[in-house]
């Protein structure tokens, strides 16, 4: 079926999980005051995903997808196969999540973005430009060496 992907690929692969894995951990918004009593901050009441350190609603669902990617990736150096579709859709997947997450976040004033949604969109970014640049480089080098 193809080549089968090479330890750098397998590298690469499960730095992009490692992101996705400690950027659900981490949290995702902070919440900013909303006033001073007697010189004291006071927040909202209100409760909001990605507050707090821990994988909390869909955030498993992110560990999951991006533990399937890296068992995809070494089953596939086992079988002789490549997984870059795979890849592909998983990132778009975590990027898309973490897209539409940061947007309604980043459109509320009292919240500010952390760490943990910026290591989510890195990371899915980085599955889909492995994939798309695998399969760029097979199409290329396929054209040049007929």
């Amino acid at each position: 079926m193809g080549r089968k992907p090479s330890i750098a690929y397998l590298f690469a692969s499960a730095v992009g999980a490692m992101l996705a894995v400690v950027g659900a951990w981490l949290p995702w918004v902070r919440k900013q005051p909303v006033g001073t009593t007697d010189g004291q901050l006071y927040y909202t009441s209100e409760w909001v995903s990605g507050l707090e350190t821990g994988f909390q609603g869909f955030d498993v669902l992110g560990v999951l997808l991006a533990i399937s990617i890296v068992l995809a990736v070494f089953v596939a150096r086992r079988k002789n196969w490549r997984p870059d579709g795979i890849l592909i859709g998983a990132g778009g997947l975590l990027f898309l999540w973490g897209g539409a997450t940061f947007n309604s976040y980043r459109t509320v004033d009292r919240y500010v973005i952390e760490t943990g949604l910026y290591l989510v969109l890195v990371s899915g970014c980085l599955f889909v430009l492995l994939g798309v640049g695998t399969v760029l480089k097979r199409r290329f080098t396929a054209t040049a060496h007929p």
